[in-house]
């Protein structure tokens, strides 16, 4: 007989701290050949199994635990990986405590490239109600998608009290977003933050500076035969900057 163990909640806690991601990366593809190598690319380095892997690391690198994961596939393309997550244990206290956290991911490949571009975009939610922090893992997830653009949200909702009984609306001091951004990440993108500090809203936009063709052509040293023209390149830059300052602006 199978006893299930149960993680106590304890204290008075109802303060919920969410951030959200949604990573653009923008590839362009020559070939009707390339297009079918895309995918299945996308596949293999997005897949269900590959995501998981990531959002473990997320998950420990904020001081997280994983207490469950479910995880899907789906057909031709796009994956979905949910975790539940607790702060990890004290030493001296041996208690984990679930704070009603979970780190979630879905992936949007685009199946059918338009003038040789296609977009991949995937969106991820991170939410926790104790002491640990989401911010701490920006710099991470957009390196470990390359993105081109990243759409980020960070939201704070309830309320939690001290000992004495005094409400707080925020745990910890945020002007915007961006300042909690490396310099190394800063240096590669334009930024712009929009704050509503009266709803504890705020939300940062970023997109790459600077067009590197071998970033965004895929595929390029497995076809030779495909590689452009000083004149093809700058017409694919123009091409990707257009793609990517949409986004940006989203229009």
């Amino acid at each position: 007989m199978s006893i299930d163990i149960k993680i106590p909640l304890y204290g008075f806690n109802n303060l919920t701290k969410s951030l959200s991601f949604s990573l653009y990366r923008v590839h362009y593809l020559p070939t009707l050949q390339t297009v079918e190598s895309y995918h299945s690319y996308i596949n293999e380095a997005y897949s269900s199994h590959q995501l998981e892997t990531l959002l473990t690391k997320v998950c420990h690198a904020i001081g997280g635990n994983v207490l469950n994961i479910a995880k899907q596939d789906y057909n031709p393309q796009g994956a979905s990986v949910t975790l539940m997550i607790s702060e990890e244990a004290k030493p001296e206290s041996l208690v984990a405590h679930l704070d009603k956290s979970h780190l979630c991911i879905h992936t949007y490949p685009e199946e059918t490239p338009r003038d040789g571009i296609a977009i991949f975009r995937a969106d991820i939610e991170l939410s926790t109600c104790g002491v640990i922090s989401p911010l701490k893992v920006l710099d991470y997830v957009i390196e470990a998608f390359s993105a081109d653009v990243v759409d980020i949200d960070y939201r704070v909702r309830g309320m939690t009290r001290d000992k004495q009984g005094k409400k707080y609306f925020r745990d910890h001091d945020l002007v915007q977003i961006s300042d909690h951004l490396n310099r190394n990440t800063l240096a590669k993108y334009s930024i712009k933050d929009n704050v509503m500090e009266g709803n504890n809203a705020f939300h940062c936009k970023l997109a790459r500076s600077n067009i590197d063709l071998k970033q965004h052509f895929f595929d390029l040293n497995l076809n030779l035969n495909s590689k452009p023209t000083a004149k093809e390149e700058k017409k694919i830059k123009t091409q990707l900057i257009a793609e990517l300052n949409a986004l940006f602006i989203g229009k």
